[in-house]
């Protein structure tokens, strides 16, 4: 239960657009570039940092200076005589963008989207929505809008109808489709789309296809004559470190479709206002490789009641 000082102002529904690669430091296999994952479950995450600093760029122009600063805070300069740095602390806790819904490769459609009965409860917990988790299903068994058997990837799946989380105003699926964007905003055919091509599958199944469900490329940095090879010698000592380097790497990314979710913490006299600045601001851009069209994120506030 929140205190009154930290109270819940709501959460962020993120759904990715393009491919998002918020990296992490560095990789173990050969991976060069891996994506960010949460250290005990390993699903994709993005960084509480990732957000504010994000956002806090985004709603500059949107909120007046006071009102930034109170709620995003800042590093205070030190002064030119006798000064001492510091930091101003913002008034709203932004938590990391947790993995709710993950794009599959499926045999009966293009792909199908994926959760499971943990994910599910940290949604419903963030949502403050009284719903509760199915049970986990078992290997090799889905809960789905209608039955049938899907292949997806190398995994086979049975799928069992459950109408109480499918159907109804009050079932669990209608809390998670209040993440997506809108109809007006040109998400009609995906909300329509996202009921019938949900499935609830094991916690082990999900660990196992989030961990190997996500794209692996290899990219290529070309020196200045056009090749992979770094120049070394005096031959090329003319050109800079950039122009001299090359080589191949290996890049994962968090595939298009997939949902997050990040809760919004702090001084609720606040909600008001940065639901409306947040709501000039539907598309953001998040993590790396922006000039390559990365990162292409819609976000949905979603407002905690009162």
């Amino acid at each position: 239960m929140a205190t009154k000082t930290f109270s819940d102002i709501g959460v962020l529904g993120l759904y990715a657009e393009t491919s998002l690669h918020c990296g992490a430091e560095g990789g173990t296999g050969y991976v060069d570039l891996p994506v960010q994952r949460e250290r005990h479950t390993l699903y994709p995450v993005i960084p509480g940092s990732t957000l504010k600093g994000v956002l806090s760029d985004e709603l500059r122009g949107n909120l007046a200076d006071a009102d930034h600063l109170a709620i995003f805070g800042r590093y205070i300069e030190p002064a030119t005589e006798g000064g001492v740095a510091g930091t101003s602390p913002g008034s709203v806790s932004f938590g990391d963008g947790i993995l709710i819904a993950f794009p599959v490769r499926s045999s009966q459609a293009p792909f199908h989207w994926v959760t499971c009965p943990f994910v599910l409860e940290r949604a419903f917990r963030a949502l403050d929505a009284d719903v509760q988790a199915p049970a986990d299903p078992g290997p090799g068994r889905a809960w789905a809008r209608e039955g049938g058997t899907v292949l997806l990837e190398e995994l086979r799946l049975e799928g069992a109808p459950l109408p109480a989380f499918f159907d109804g105003e009050a079932g669990g699926l209608s809390r998670l489709l209040g993440l997506f964007p809108g109809e007006a905003r040109g998400f009609a055919y995906t909300r329509g789309l996202f009921p019938g091509r949900l499935l609830i599958v094991s916690n082990q199944n999900f660990k196992h296809l989030v961990e190997t469900g996500t794209e692996v490329l290899t990219r290529i940095k070309l020196n200045a004559l056009g090749t992979t090879t770094n120049l070394e010698g005096e031959d090329y000592a003319h050109l800079g470190p950039w122009d001299r380097q090359g080589n191949l790497f290996v890049e994962e990314v968090v595939p298009p479709e997939t949902l997050f979710l990040a809760a919004l913490r702090g001084d609720g006299s606040r909600q008001k206002q940065l639901g409306e600045a947040l709501g000039n601001r539907p598309v953001i851009r998040l993590g790396g490789d922006e000039t390559i069209g990365r990162g292409v994120t819609h976000l949905t506030f979603v407002a905690r009641e009162a």
